[in-house]
């Protein structure tokens, strides 16, 4: 890369690092998924959905 365009790069990185940090949010991965659906009647439908979820967090701490 040459000097100018490595630049405008790290220029460009910093305002969106300003812009939209990192963040340290916990990692969510989901396992399954479940819709269960009815029709009691003709005009009516009953939707049951279950999410279940795996969620990670990284904590900067750690217990000894």
């Amino acid at each position: 890369m040459s000097f100018f365009t490595r630049l405008c790069r790290h220029a460009g990185l910093t305002i969106h690092h300003i812009v939209k940090p990192v963040r340290d949010e916990p990692q969510r991965h989901e396992v399954r998924r479940k819709v269960e659906e009815s029709h009691p009647s003709p005009d009516v439908t009953l939707r049951r959905t279950t999410i279940e979820e795996i969620e990670v967090r990284r904590d900067k701490v750690s217990e000894p």
